[in-house]
């Protein structure tokens, strides 16, 4: 049951370096001020595995590594934290590591004083968005734990920072000018990711507290947002995964809170 009480000490799941800058930017420089301690877990380090690299450039993978782990860093010490934990698992490959993530969470809830979660909604962002959505979801009985919108393709439409579809209890921050400002640098931080992160809201962010899902079905009808140029399979950019196989992955996990 969801229970009600002031945050002290957050704890964001990031499935990639750039997630907290894209959902949680101002969220986090207002909780910051309000003096709550905030630790963030990365997922994965945010590049595809070498194998899904053109065959030409996987030599580079150190390399694009590297500057992905650069701008995380920069990022952690654009918003002032510390405290921070690093899966070092490709991106696409949470849906591999369920268990393993969930050990690690319970790990760190176990050792600091975390009283809130805060996890990407299950919208079909990203397959990695979507899994780490479930794995939070099976702490929401010991913890609070809460969604934040980053961006899907709900009715064939790009929508970013906004839920597909509203509870009545989402919490909407809404930017003035000196915070808009902050999250474009906030999100700037990311030049490796700079084309795909032009179409993120820079007036608002909104989070709510996890809703129940139905892990067993795809976030949404329609092509979800990383599905949108699946005619492009072959292309390392595009993820070539069945979103209907990552709900079959998950649903073997259905009792992961008893283990």
């Amino acid at each position: 049951m969801f229970k009600k009480k002031k945050m002290k000490n957050i704890l964001i799941l990031a499935p990639h370096p750039d997630d907290e800058s894209v959902g949680l930017s101002v969220f986090i420089k207002r909780k910051k001020e309000e003096g709550c301690k905030i630790t963030i877990f990365f997922l994965t380090n945010g590049v595809i595995s070498k194998n899904e690299m053109w065959f030409w450039e996987r030599n580079k993978y150190e390399k694009f590594l590297q500057k992905r782990l650069n701008e995380m860093k920069n990022s952690l010490k654009f918003f002032k934290i510390k405290d921070y934990f690093l899966q070092n698992i490709p991106s696409r490959n949470l849906h591999s590591n369920i268990l393993k993530t969930f050990s690690v969470i319970q790990n760190i809830i176990g050792k600091k004083p975390i009283d809130s979660i805060f996890v990407p909604a299950y919208e079909g962002g990203h397959q990695d968005h979507d899994v780490a959505n479930f794995i939070a979801s099976k702490f929401k009985k010991k913890i609070n734990v809460f969604e934040y919108s980053e961006y899907h393709n709900y009715g064939d439409k790009v929508h970013s920072n906004s839920f597909i579809n509203n509870t009545g209890n989402e919490t909407v921050l809404e930017f003035d000018q000196n915070e808009a400002l902050y999250k474009k640098h906030a999100l700037s931080i990311y030049n490796s990711e700079k084309k795909n992160l032009n179409y993120i809201d820079i007036k608002r962010e909104v989070y709510r507290p996890i809703f129940r899902y139905n892990y067993d079905s795809v976030p949404h009808k329609g092509k979800l947002f990383y599905k949108r140029f699946g005619f492009f399979s072959w292309h390392p950019r595009v993820d070539s995964s069945d979103p209907k196989e990552v709900c079959k992955i998950i649903s073997k996990f259905k009792n992961l809170d008893e283990i």
